[in-house]
């Protein structure tokens, strides 16, 4: 039998674990965070969005060709303009995800389809920037772009593949929504070459760090 004392540190240990969990972040990544906190806003716009009939695909690819336009712009030079542009226009890329929960029209087709918009967005930005540097003969950031799109598209399918052998990996430095904000905001700050270096090292890191996550969590389960 536990004596008094027993019984009294047993609970101050179990109320400190309480505590550490209530404080324990709900989110597992910073793109969970995001959404749940802008939910505050995107749900209203969603449900008036459903109102109107909209359907979620529609607004994956209005997204999509946003963006792609945002690339013609930093390909026409537009660096600055670009960046405010896909600031602006970065809320877009939440709302198909919030309608599609707001009317129930979630499916598999659907986030297949947003996967890979989101593919085809993240290459036409970067290539866009490539391209602009590409005519004023600087090809150190073209360089620079062509291994971070590489990079990107690896970060994506790096999560795709541990997916599908059923083991989670939303572990990431640089996934999709920090990679649209680093390039919108240092490109609307008119630091573009600042953004590449940046883009390039984080997406080659992140890419690193998804590899030895799945190592890792494979190891545990082969042990087992």
């Amino acid at each position: 039998m536990m004596s008094d004392v027993q019984r009294v540190a047993l609970k101050l240990k179990s109320g400190r674990t309480a505590k550490r969990k209530q404080r324990s972040p709900r989110w597992e990544t910073f793109t969970d965070m995001a959404r749940e906190k802008a939910a505050v806003i995107t749900f209203p716009i969603a449900k008036g969005l459903e109102r109107l009939g909209v359907h979620p695909n529609t607004l994956t690819i209005v997204g999509m060709l946003l963006q792609a336009a945002v690339g013609v712009v930093f390909a026409l030079g537009h660096i600055v303009l670009g960046g405010w542009l896909l600031l602006a226009i970065a809320p877009v890329d939440a709302l198909d995800g919030a309608l599609a929960r707001a009317s129930g029209r979630q499916s598999l087709f659907g986030a297949f389809l947003d996967s890979t918009l989101d593919r085809l967005s993240d290459a036409v930005l970067i290539l866009g920037l490539a391209t602009h540097y590409m005519l004023r003969q600087e090809y150190l950031p073209v360089a620079l772009l062509l291994i971070s799109l590489v990079a990107a598209l690896l970060v994506s399918y790096t999560r795709a593949r541990a997916e599908a052998l059923g083991l989670p990996c939303k572990v990431g430095l640089l996934t999709r929504l920090e990679r649209i904000l680093l390039i919108a905001t240092l490109c609307a700050l008119g630091l573009p070459l600042v953004m590449i270096w940046l883009l390039m090292t984080l997406s080659v890191f992140t890419v690193f760090q998804r590899v030895l996550h799945v190592y890792a969590a494979s190891r545990r389960i082969e042990g087992e």
